[in-house]
């Protein structure tokens, strides 16, 4: 059982192969199952992108004018500010100037771009202080362009985007805008922001597009890049004077293509994916910057036991050196948790900025920022060990903190880049329900953390649930992973390629199209507030794994499958370290059919459907058939490599009734069904997973 495990101090970490060694290795393979044609997912399409609107650029040159139905506005300067409600249309060139907007609270204001182009390099070029709600409508048949110039440190700046609403902030309008934000955010709404029909090209350092309580793309041609920061982010999830949750990212419709040196999408809250029209979605992360850059200082733990941890406190590390130079205080925030045996433990992280020589660490009361006196209780000061990442606390007595420098590891991929640059990541669930989305992740494809302290007083159930659309997912760490559950209940997921395929807590398929290729686990259901579980309850699934320390479906806990179609790839022989379905537990099928090649580490067990095992037969390269005595075809599928064991379970199969396996047209295996184990059934099952200090339930976590 291959596990991920955290690893402190000299803890050690056993995995159990769940064969013996010796086995051949096998070829790749691709199949089709359940007499469909599947192509291999390797071979899935790359996603059409939009072509850039910049590359037709016509910037305006004209003089610039702001007009409205009370004639044109006087600027000040270069800064044009507009007071009360109403429609204002820009044109021309503005070449180091702003346009301001400071209303009253209920007003309403329209800037309506038409063939203008407005650059500053002493603020926001658009700057919305004060109003009820403004729009930037692009008109029809026009290109626009806004360039924030400026230079030096964000710190303390408000108006921190290009175009920058301290109110609802709406993008409309069918002509073009082009924004450029070389200081921070592309484009920010300290409250909602939503784009309808524009076609819109933003390039950030900062984030392409940020509404701190939501943002909702109804249509539209976006290109979002982020070139040091997240694509699109929320940040709040409290509850609004309305009654309104805080925190999604909502995409509805139109194309929306993300390059983004980290997250490409990053919720507080939720994010959701529908189809109220054409909508596609393409994410591409870790594109424009490497670690060195945008990691900002060493991601370190902090490790508090669960019977010393509150959500009513806050834990910050102080970093200091020993001139009496005024240090920095780093909040730690909850990443996932983590298990020692059954011991669930809080995994927090702050980022340890270099030069640095001391560090302490102090628990004060929620929302308190510590001044190095009002703390609960603290470390004594020392020496950074930075030959170690993780610091666990041990005991707090008093004011007096306790504990020891640790070294902590997670398993996962090593490609994967060393801060977080997840295709989709949410404090609380995702959905699909519809549209086309498409990630090419340096991290996780998709990821919903649990246990996060959101602003709202819950905590987040680290989700994720397909219920329609096209998903395909090309990941260096997990395709999907969810804390908490994960639940495909129909559309299409096509996890081409990934460090582990889908991993959960719990991982329930319902229906829909499932392909998972995946170079260690392809389904794993890992520790975490639940019972581990992989349920199977309808759909058409096929997981395939190579040869290696890997299975196809792992879990730590059991397998149940009640009704569909799996075609399970295990990456070797009999006899050697993968599994074709390796559990902690029990498996049980009491519906569908699932045929399982590779490794035998498990059969079903009492109370399952019919089951035939051979673990001396040879498969190679051609197509296969499942026959009935009368020659009906109760299975199919297609394999371009080569495999020596197999179990097959199906509802299909009575006793005494006659089946056979035909290859390529020709007769390859045949057999009576005499008992409810009939083949070569001995020796498996039973094998499982050994814990040192236990497995992190979140992979790697939020980052």
């Amino acid at each position: 059982m291959k596990q991920r495990f955290v690893l402190i101090l000299l803890a050690m970490v056993l995995t159990t192969a769940c064969a013996a060694p010796g086995a051949a290795q096998a070829q790749p393979v691709a199949a089709t199952a359940v007499a469909a044609a599947t192509p291999d997912p390797t071979e899935a399409p790359q996603a059409a992108i939009l072509a850039d609107p910049a590359d037709g650029a016509r910037i305006a040159t004209d003089a610039f004018i702001v007009t409205s139905a009370r004639g044109e506005l006087a600027p000040e300067g270069s800064v044009y500010t507009i007071t009360t409600a109403g429609d204002y249309t820009l044109s021309g060139a503005l070449a180091d100037g702003q346009i301001v907007v400071d209303a009253g609270d209920e007003d309403e204001v329209k800037l309506i771009l038409q063939d203008a182009a407005i650059a500053c390099s002493f603020g926001a070029p658009i700057y919305v202080k004060n109003a009820g709600e403004v729009s930037v409508k692009a008109e029809q048949n026009t290109y626009n362009a806004i360039s924030d110039l400026r230079t030096g440190s964000t710190d303390g700046v408000e108006d921190d985007a290009a175009i920058f609403a301290a109110c609802d902030l709406k993008l409309t309008g069918t002509g073009t805008l082009i924004v450029d934000a070389a200081f921070d955010n592309g484009v920010k709404s300290k409250d909602d922001l939503s784009v309808k029909n524009q076609t819109l090209k933003v390039t950030a350092v900062g984030n392409a597009l940020k509404g701190n309580d939501s943002i909702t793309v109804k249509s539209g041609e976006l290109i979002l890049i982020s070139t040091g920061s997240d694509g699109v982010k929320t940040e709040n999830s409290d509850i609004s004077a309305k009654g309104n949750q805080r925190g999604t990212v909502s995409i509805q419709g139109g194309q929306v293509d993300i390059y983004a040196a980290r997250d490409g999408i990053s919720a507080a809250y939720n994010v959701e994916i529908s189809e109220e029209e054409t909508c596609v979605v393409n994410i591409s992360t870790a594109s424009y910057a490497n670690a060195d850059q945008i990691a900002g200082g060493t991601e370190t733990y902090l490790i508090v036991p669960s019977s010393l941890y509150s959500d009513r406190l806050d834990y910050y590390a102080y970093l200091y050196n020993d001139d009496d130079a005024a240090g920095m205080y780093a909040i730690c925030a909850f990443d996932s948790m983590v298990y020692s045996g059954r011991t669930p433990y809080y995994g927090l992280t702050f980022r340890a900025p270099d030069g640095y020589e001391n560090i302490l660490f102090e628990i004060v009361a929620q929302g308190t920022a510590p001044d190095g006196d009002n703390h609960q209780a603290s470390t004594g000061g020392e020496r950074r060990n930075t030959a170690m990442n993780g610091y666990l606390i041990t005991s707090v007595s008093g004011d007096r903190i306790s504990g020891d420098w640790v070294q902590i590891s997670d398993g996962g991929s090593s490609s994967k880049t060393t801060y977080s640059s997840k295709g989709i990541k949410a404090e609380n669930e995702i959905v699909v329900s519809g549209g086309n989305l498409t990630v090419n992740s340096m991290d996780d494809g998709l990821h919903a953390n649990e246990g996060a302290k959101l602003d709202n007083g819950a905590a987040g159930i680290g989700s994720i649930t397909i219920d329609g659309g096209s998903v395909t997912v090309r990941a260096a760490d997990d395709g999907m992973h969810a804390d908490g559950a994960l639940t495909v209940n129909g559309g299409t997921v096509t996890i081409v390629e990934s460090h582990e395929g889908l991993e959960a807590n719990v991982i329930t398929l319902n229906g829909g199209t499932v392909r998972v290729s995946a170079g260690d686990d392809g389904l794993n259901a890992c520790k975490g507030s639940a019972a581990p579980m992989v349920y199977i309850h309808g759909g058409s699934v096929q997981v395939r794994t190579p040869s290696g320390d890997t299975d196809a479906i792992d879990s730590n806990g059991s397998f149940e499958m009640t009704g569909g179609s799996v075609l399970v790839l295990s990456g070797s022989q009999m006899g050697g370290m993968s599994g074709s379905v390796d559990v902690d537990g029990r498996v049980s099928v009491t519906g569908g059919t699932i045929v399982a090649l590779g490794g035998i580490c498990q059969i079903p067990q009492t109370g399952s459907v019919n089951t035939y095992v051979s673990s001396g037969t040879g498969f190679s390269a051609g197509e296969y058939r499942i026959t009935d005595a009368d020659g009906g075809t109760i299975f199919a599928f297609t394999l371009d490599g080569s495999y020596s064991s197999c179990w097959i379970a199906s509802d299909a199969f009575r006793l005494n009734g006659s089946y056979a396996v035909e290859k390529d047209g020709s007769a390859f295996l045949s057999w009576t069904q005499s008992s409810a184990t009939e083949g070569a059934a001995g020796g498996f099952g039973g094998f499982g997973g050994f814990g040192g200090f236990g497995g992190r339930s979140g992979g790697h976590g939020r980052h």
